[in-house]
């Protein structure tokens, strides 16, 4: 299935302007992809095609460097936690504040000691609102969606697929019992549906929060690149 958001009305003469000076509608794509949909290898045929920087781990990586903290810990932000975990992490913030008996690596910044899961989240955010201006750039997860939600220039997609399909495309690429693919998928859906309705207050499944849904079951990569890139072009 794919589905288009209807284009805005009065956009016509932009776009042909913008069609003259050869820029694309739209300067940055964003993807949600579910696990094992294709969205990963369709959102880099359409990086390589429109030209566009591709940023996916990247964006971890840039927050960790301003946080001073390695990638994991910044990537463990990106799911919501458990009820435990976040006791642990507010015991923890506790302890640093009241007590100062956790002593900081040597080439620690004291600072970090009492970031929480939020405080990294926000710097994801400030990375990926930091590449959108730069423009002409393709990011992949990181809620890019919802960070860029009322951005101007954005095109955002959505790839997903049905828990059999996808489980059985993700047995087949990383080599694992179909029982070990489906548990995750499962999990992976779990964790960021969790995600977003405690952090975003969406449904990051919601077809009518994209500009392009793709179902990742009914089509090649060829064709759903094709559609990807016709969206972009078309945009206003």
């Amino acid at each position: 299935m794919i589905a288009y958001k209807k284009a805005r009305t009065g956009g016509e003469t932009r776009r042909l302007a913008r069609r003259e000076e050869g820029d694309m509608a739209a300067s940055v794509v964003t993807f949600s992809v579910q696990l094992g949909s294709n969205g990963l290898t369709i959102a880099q045929a359409v990086s390589s095609k429109l030209d566009l920087r591709y940023y996916d781990a990247e964006v971890v990586s840039q927050a960790a460097a301003l946080a001073g903290v390695s990638p994991e810990t910044v990537a463990a932000a990106e799911r919501w936690p458990t009820f435990l975990e976040r006791m642990l992490e507010r015991l923890a913030l506790t302890t640093v504040v009241s007590e100062g008996v956790m002593p900081a690596p040597p080439a620690a910044n004291p600072a970090t000691l009492m970031m929480t899961s939020a405080d990294y989240r926000q710097l994801i955010e400030q990375v990926v609102t930091n590449l959108a201006q730069r423009g002409r750039c393709l990011i992949v997860g990181h809620a890019g969606q919802a960070i860029l939600k009322d951005a101007p220039g954005v095109f955002k997609v959505l790839v997903h697929g049905s828990a059999k399909r996808r489980a059985e495309r993700l047995s087949q690429e990383r080599g694992i019992s179909i029982k070990e693919a489906e548990a995750m998928v499962k999990d992976s859906d779990r964790q960021r549906t969790e995600f977003f309705k405690h952090v975003y207050g969406l449904d990051w499944l919601d077809s009518s929060f994209y500009d392009l849904s793709i179902n990742g079951d009914d089509l090649d990569e060829e064709t759903a690149v094709s559609l990807v890139i016709t969206g972009v072009e078309h945009s206003v």
